[in-house]
């Protein structure tokens, strides 16, 4: 007779345990995921933002000599005095293509500009010289590696005005022309404006000056009594 082995029944719990256990340990040697700036330090890379990137600002525009009387080079600004010549107000600014010139006008309307323009490279130095050509008359001479010149096409000026005229030129600044403009612009409006007596005359309404009249001419062609027709003279056709 063949002896037969029992086998002893295990609970159903039991034998669970190992397949349990394995889902469980494989979970736990896994390694978690690292935050996400210590990825970004270790990679070198900035964080990203979350805000949008700002455009540069602008840098405002500029507000020199340069922008008050544009294609000038501050270094030509040059200014004069003329007995008995204005400044006109209008004429300052860039002549050709790198100069600058700017005008004096009498009250007869006689007009002297001042004009200043780089020399050539090297140039030296010179004394006043005058050129008449074409109905114009110019003094000119060299200073500092700068041209200067006063122009005039007034044929009865005198020599003597135009050269102390470009004796008196110096530098000056953009501030200092532009006072200098409206100086000249106040008194060409001052000018401008009539006197107390032709502003009287001139407004309308005005209630006429008291005082007594002056009586209108008398006719001596009027007889002194009759019907006050002219007296024709004797042998005038009737």
């Amino acid at each position: 007779m063949i002896a037969t082995r029992s086998v002893r029944r295990l609970p159903a719990a039991v034998l669970l345990l190992p397949v349990l256990a394995l889902p469980l340990a494989s979970c736990g040697s896994e390694t978690p995921a690292a935050p996400a700036s210590e990825v970004t330090e270790e990679s070198g890379a900035p964080p990203a933002s979350s805000s949008p990137a700002q455009p540069p600002e602008e840098s405002p525009a500029g507000t020199g000599e340069e922008t008050v009387f544009p294609g000038v080079d501050p270094g030509l600004i040059q200014l004069t005095e003329i007995p008995g010549y204005t400044l006109a107000p209008q004429s300052a600014g860039a002549v050709g293509e790198d100069g600058w010139g700017v005008s004096y006008v009498a009250a007869s309307g006689s007009t002297i500009e001042l004009r200043v323009e780089r020399a050539e490279p090297g140039a030296a130095d010179t004394g006043i010289s005058a050129d008449k050509a074409a109905g114009i008359t110019e003094f000119h001479r060299i200073l500092d590696g700068l041209r200067v010149s006063v122009i005039t096409t007034d044929p009865d000026i005198d020599p003597d005005v135009l050269r102390a005229a470009l004796e008196a030129a110096r530098p000056a600044d953009a501030a200092e022309v532009v006072s200098a403009q409206e100086e000249a612009a106040r008194d060409l409006a001052g000018e401008a404006q009539p006197t107390a007596g032709q502003a009287g005359s001139a407004q309308p309404g005005k209630e006429p000056a008291s005082g007594p009249q002056p009586s209108p001419g008398e006719r001596g062609d009027l007889p002194p009594v009759g019907d006050g027709a002219p007296v024709q003279p004797e042998g005038a056709s009737g």
